[in-house]
């Protein structure tokens, strides 16, 4: 009798993508089958060591990916069937979870579970995500960003509104802190005033649906939490389709559907911020990359800690940065120890009067100008 493992694996070959690499004599010893292969094999081990349930436990083979239970998160603590964890075939061979967010290259995925690839299969990997990822630069943006499809999955904003008992900020004292922080545009944000909650909506321009959103905790931590289209989904209780999960890395990209990609885009960590510059988008972390690989991205990360070590890895790798320091000195500010954001920045120079100079100036990708960072 064929085991659940074996079928499995069977499943998996019926269903794997047609690639068409080639590759040197020298690496011809192992072959993309052997890789998936040792990939699905290995996967099972883990999941047998991380998981204790029997349905946390199994592989669902999927067009081009593996979806399973996250080892990182161990995904749902409620629901056994949740299965948020997904390896990518088709794509440069990656781990992408969309409960933790955990993203891993395939060999690094297997390091951290004590499992490592031989020299030729390392050769035959690198040689499909190199692939992988001169087709990601060749595609065209709008693939992604098809306004018609994602009025589709895209959530009516009520729904939401609804189920966390939010109200409008007229009148209410948050509305205050908003103007202070100059934010132009009251329609993009609802209360929670119980819980003292503010929701900034990634809105389809014009519209009243929703791809993501933020929440600012006023009186409670963590300080931000990002909700991406699929756990908008699960928050609802709705089934997360796939369509929705191709829709993820850009629902939380706040600013993305309207950008002019032939000028330079600035990206920013927080949605505030990118709602006060032009041709801007915010991916709501230093951690995370806008998702879609253009040449004319510049960083303007947070002037703290965590976007400067953010800030000192894009300018190592050729990415314009902006250079807080050089700034802060030019207005005459002493303190270059204090945490700042662009609109801690024009709050600043509003109550002090100082006139600020032009901003896109202070953008560089000269390696010597790291100490300004």
């Amino acid at each position: 009798m064929m085991s659940s493992t074996q079928a499995s694996n069977n499943q998996s070959k019926n269903e794997r993508p047609s690639l068409s690499f080639s590759f040197s004599e020298k690496q011809k010893n192992v072959s993309y089958d052997d890789i998936l292969s040792k990939v699905q094999s290995s996967l099972q081990d883990i999941l047998n060591d991380r998981h204790s349930d029997w349905e946390r436990k199994k592989i669902e083979p999927k067009h081009g990916r593996l979806n399973f239970a996250c080892p990182y998160c161990g995904d749902s603590s409620n629901d056994s069937r949740k299965k948020r964890g997904n390896i990518y075939l088709n794509d440069g061979l990656y781990f992408k979870c969309y409960n933790c967010g955990k993203y891993r290259r395939i060999q690094g995925f297997l390091r951290d579970f004590k499992i490592s690839l031989e020299a030729d299969e390392i050769v035959l990997v690198r040689e499909l995500e190199k692939k992988s990822e001169t087709l990601r630069k060749s595609l065209d943006p709008s693939i992604f960003l098809n306004q018609e499809n994602l009025m589709e999955w895209a959530i009516d904003r009520e729904m939401i509104e609804a189920k966390n008992r939010l109200v409008p900020l007229d009148r209410k004292r948050i509305q205050v802190y908003l103007q202070k922080r100059l934010q132009p545009d009251m329609q993009k944000f609802s209360w929670n005033e119980e819980r003292e909650q503010l929701y900034i909506f990634h809105l389809i321009p014009n519209t009243n649906k929703v791809l993501g959103y933020q929440i600012r905790n006023f009186k409670a931590q963590p300080k931000y939490l990002t909700f991406k289209l699929s756990k908008i989904y699960e928050d609802l209780g709705l089934d997360v389709p796939e369509e929705v999960l191709d829709i993820d890395d850009i629902s939380t990209t706040f600013g993305i559907l309207q950008l002019d990609l032939g000028k330079p885009v600035t990206i920013f960590e927080g949605p505030l911020d990118s709602f006060l510059y032009r041709n801007s988008a915010a991916t709501c972390s230093s951690n995370i990359d806008f998702p879609i690989a253009l040449g004319n991205l510049r960083y303007m990360y947070d002037y703290d800690r965590a976007g400067k070590e953010a800030a000192m890895k894009k300018a190592s790798e050729g990415r314009p940065v902006f250079l807080w320091k050089k700034l802060l000195t030019d207005l005459g500010i002493l303190d270059l120890n204090k945490k700042m954001d662009l609109t801690d920045l024009l709050v600043l120079c509003k109550r002090k009067s100082l006139k600020l100079p032009k901003l896109s100036n202070y953008f560089s990708r000269d390696r010597y100008d790291i100490y300004d960072i």
